[in-house]
């Protein structure tokens, strides 16, 4: 049986948020039908609540109606199209290929052109070499129409360039300073959100000033200042500046992060599906992103249905950090469903696949899930023949310098010694101690290591309940 207005239910659930609140603001139809559609559209986009169906009794022409407006509305904001426009232009310039009527077009756009735009370096670029094509074919009036331009937008040209130097220095700085915690990067802030909040700015370069303001922030902690700036973004998003939704995926994928980290797993599930409706190449980091939510929210069935989903992404990928973070999820996952023996078998083939490749991105990630189902079935022997094979003791006291370690692995072979025989139960008590000794936890690592502990007293209560009084 054929659904009625399936194809546009269909369009009308792939619209975001920050698409509704830029719409609502655009439309101005005078037909009650037409507000009626795009007021329910706005509505489903913005609700966290059940999708209400549209009337189907109104004219299916009235849909189609307000299908193309949206497409076309939206197409005019979006950031990467106006890329995909302007980056074939140059290489038919440079080839002498371009067309009549795109030369036309092009001259229209930058005759008419206001304000700075996301793309504004792209474009100043461009009109540059398309004023040499112009000259040598002595078209001085097209000449002046983009000799008019270039002049105009000379002085913010640059601007930007310099801000877009000093941005790549920035970047430098920041980087380090997240993976190999060496420099101080607070003196950057004040500038950042100058250029951030700076309307005479092209985009691309306040969208850089807002990621890099994001990872300060997270590299110092500070999630209130993070908060204040995802809502900024937000705000300019819902004004169709910056927008594209490549973009927008980007940031529900940061919000997911910032919500996880102050334990508001429900908000933190609801960006994490948004930041998954639009496929490109982060598509698989933001849904491991999300899974990691869906197992702290105690819901291994729809981690389940997800990953499931996202089956071909997986096999297809060479990206082998979010390879292995996806099974390392998926045997967590199948665990959490007492389905045990298969995630055991998932693990193993995994290994033998893609040895190589786990050792040198996330061993820790990988084997953090692989033992902790061999831990679960109880087979101790195997746990240890995983340790020494791939010196994960001495792995791990070299991650145990890490500010957010949690010895899940230390604790599971210390626990596997001690059920073998190998240790006795003071031995025990002293190596579980250990890695935590004169550690302070964050709130995060604290309820992490009491999961662990939960999970390991099913093996042993004992030891691990005075485990946890220590902690």
């Amino acid at each position: 049986m054929k659904t009625k207005l399936k194809k546009f239910t269909e369009f009308s659930k792939t619209i975001l948020p920050n698409e509704a609140k830029y719409l609502q603001t655009r439309y101005q139809f005078t037909d009650v039908e037409k507000l009626q559609i795009m007021g329910l559209i706005i509505s489903n986009a913005l609700s966290q609540k059940a999708f209400v169906d549209f009337d189907t009794t109104i004219n299916k022409r009235k849909y189609s109606y307000i299908k193309d407006w949206i497409e076309k509305k939206l197409a005019n904001i979006d950031v990467d199209a106006t890329i995909g426009w302007l980056m074939p232009l140059k290489q038919k310039i440079l080839t002498d290929a371009i067309a009549s009527i795109e030369e036309k077009e092009f001259l229209y756009y930058i005759s008419t052109y206001k304000n700075l735009d996301f793309n504004f370096q792209i474009l100043y670029d461009l009109a540059k070499e398309y004023k040499s094509y112009l000259l040598v074919r002595m078209r001085y009036k097209d000449h002046q129409i983009v000799a008019d331009f270039i002049e105009t937008y000379k002085v913010n040209y640059v601007e930007v360039k310099e801000i877009n130097e000093k941005l790549y220095t920035a970047t430098t700085e920041i980087t380090n300073q997240y993976t190999l915690n060496n420099n101080e990067t607070k003196h950057l802030e004040t500038w950042l959100l100058a250029v951030f909040k700076d309307k005479n700015i092209d985009g691309k370069n306040r969208y850089q000033a807002f990621v890099l303001l994001a990872f300060i922030y997270t590299n110092y902690n500070e999630n209130d200042k993070l908060k204040v700036i995802f809502d900024q973004i937000d705000y300019y998003f819902s004004q169709g500046e910056m927008y594209s939704r490549r973009l927008l995926s980007n940031y529900y994928a940061s919000r997911v992060l910032l919500h996880s980290k102050q334990d508001e797993f429900e908000e933190a599930a609801f960006y994490g599906y948004l930041s998954i409706r639009q496929n490109n190449n982060d598509t698989l980091m933001y849904l491991n992103n999300l899974v990691a939510i869906l197992l702290r929210n105690d819901s291994p069935e729809k981690a389940f249905t997800l990953l499931d989903a996202y089956q071909e992404w997986y096999k297809e990928t060479h990206n082998y950090h979010q390879k292995i973070g996806y099974c390392s999820y998926q045997i967590r996952v199948l665990s959490e469903l007492q389905k045990n023996d298969l995630a055991e078998a998932t693990a193993k083939t995994f290994l033998i696949k893609y040895k190589k490749e786990v050792l040198k991105h996330r061993w820790h990630h990988f084997f953090t899930s692989y033992i902790n189902v061999l831990v679960i079935q109880e087979k101790y022997e195997e746990v240890l023949k995983l340790a020494a094979k791939f010196h994960l003791i001495e792995k791990e006291s070299e991650r145990q310098k890490q500010s957010n370690y949690v010895p899940n692995i230390s604790w599971s072979i210390s626990l596997s010694r001690y059920m073998e025989g190998k240790i006795n139960s003071t031995r025990l008590l002293e190596e579980i101690k250990a890695p935590i000794k004169g550690v302070q936890p964050t709130k995060n690592q604290k309820q992490l290591m009491i999961k662990v502990i939960d999970t390991l007293s099913n093996n042993l209560p004992e030891a691990f309940f005075k485990l946890k009084s220590y902690i």
